[in-house]
C-alpha cells in the first residue's frame, strides 16, 4: 500500500494467488467441502514439523481432511516463506451462501491455527495472502483472495507440541487468550503490546478462577440489596499469586500500569510510565504463557517459553 500526497488517499497493492490448491477434500453430503492456502513470511519449518502442523489444526475445531506445507521464496527479494494448505469441511447450512460461509469458516480456522502455532512455537508473526477455495456439488472450484497486511519473521521456528494434547479442542475461552497473546507478541507499539497481552491474562482469570458472588444486605433489616459478581481484579490477583505464585507486589505493578493505559482513574501516561512497560511486558508475557499452560493442563515450567528475539527493543517501533 502506498500512499498518494496528491490525493490524500491510497493504493492498495493486491496480493497474488498461490496458484491452485495442493490438496483438496472430496466431496461430502451435507458438507462444504474445500481448501484454505496462506503464506508466512520468513517462516521456515523444520523437517520433522507437519505431524505437529497436522495436529495444530485439528485441535481449531474443524474437520481437517489434510494438510499440506511447502517451503516458498521470493524471486525478487529471495526472501523464505512457508505456503499452507488446509482441506477441510464445513457444515452446509439451508438458506446460507456457500462461498461466504466457507470464507468465514477460512479465517476463524486461520486465526485459530497461529493463536496455537504461535503459543507452542513461541514466535511472533502475521500471515499474508489468504486464499479459499471450494468446490461445488457441481464439482467446480471457485477461489477467493483477500489481501492482507503482513509482518516478515527473522528465524527459522521449531514447533514443540505436547502429546498429552493430541485430539483435545481448547475451549473458546483459552482460543479467545492465543487470539490476543498472538497480537502482544506481533505488536510493535510498546502500549498495543502490554494491552493485548492483559486482555489475554484477564481472559484465562475468568476461565481458570472460579470465585463466589457476593451478596449486600441492609444493615437494619437484613434484606438481600444486591449480588455482585467478583471483579477482575480479585480474579487477576487470585490467578497470578495464587495460581501462578508471583508476588503481590508484581500484580500490584502490573494492574496499576494496566489501569494507567487503558485510561481507569484518569492517570496521565508519563515517560516513568512508559519505562515500567518496558520491564512489565516480559513479566506479562512470561505469565500468559504460564496461564495458558494451567488452562491446558501443562507444567507451568514446560515448553514453550518466549523467543528471547520478542523482549529485543525494535529500532524501528515508531517509524511506520
Amino acid at each position: 500500500m502506498s500512499k498518494n500526497s496528491k490525493e490524500g488517499g491510497y493504493r492498495f497493492t493486491f496480493a497474488k494467488p498461490h496458484g491452485p490448491p495442493t490438496i483438496s477434500p472430496p466431496l461430502a453430503q451435507g458438507k462444504i467441502a474445500g481448501s484454505v492456502m496462506f503464506t508466512i513470511p520468513g517462516l521456515t519449518l523444520s523437517g520433522g514439523d507437519n505431524k505437529e502442523i497436522l495436529q495444530l489444526a485439528r485441535n481449531c475445531g474443524y474437520e481437517i481432511w489434510g494438510v499440506d506445507t511447502k517451503s516458498i521464496q521470493n524471486k525478487i527479494t529471495k526472501a523464505l516463506g512457508t505456503l499452507f494448505t488446509f482441506a477441510f469441511y464445513v457444515p452446509f447450512k439451508s438458506g446460507a451462501d456457500e462461498n461466504e460461509l466457507f470464507q468465514v469458516a477460512s479465517r476463524l480456522l486461520v486465526e485459530r491455527f497461529l493463536g496455537l502455532f504461535s503459543f507452542f512455537a513461541a514466535m511472533k508473526f502475521s500471515f499474508v495472502n489468504i486464499l479459499t477455495d471450494t468446490v461445488g456439488q457441481d464439482g467446480k472450484h471457485q477461489m477467493i483472495l483477500t489481501p492482507t497486511a503482513r509482518r516478515p519473521l527473522q528465524h527459522a521456528v521449531k514447533v514443540q507440541y505436547p502429546s498429552n494434547l493430541e485430539n483435545i479442542v481448547p475451549p473458546e475461552d483459552i482460543h479467545s487468550a492465543l487470539f490476543w497473546l498472538r497480537r502482544g507478541l506481533a505488536e510493535r507499539d510498546l502500549l498495543d503490546t502490554y494491552s493485548a497481552l492483559m486482555l489475554c491474562l484477564q481472559i484465562m482469570a475468568r476461565h481458570i478462577v472460579t470465585q463466589e458472588s457476593v451478596t449486600r444486605r441492609c444493615p437494619s433489616c437484613g434484606v438481600d440489596l444486591e449480588t455482585q459478581q467478583p471483579s477482575i481484579t480479585s480474579m487477576m490477583r487470585e490467578l497470578i499469586v495464587t495460581r501462578l505464585g508471583e508476588s503481590s507486589e508484581l500484580f500490584e505493578r502490573l494492574w496499576k500500569t494496566r489501569n494507567v493505559i487503558s485510561a481507569h482513574g484518569n492517570e496521565p501516561v508519563t515517560p516513568e510510565t512508559l519505562l515500567e512497560l518496558f520491564a512489565l511486558r516480559v513479566d506479562a508475557t512470561m505469565l500468559a504463557f504460564k496461564s495458558i499452560k494451567l488452562g491446558l493442563g501443562m507444567p507451568l515450567d514446560s515448553p514453550p517459553v518466549p523467543n528471547k528475539d520478542f523482549f529485543l527493543s525494535d529500532a524501528f517501533m515508531y517509524t511506520d
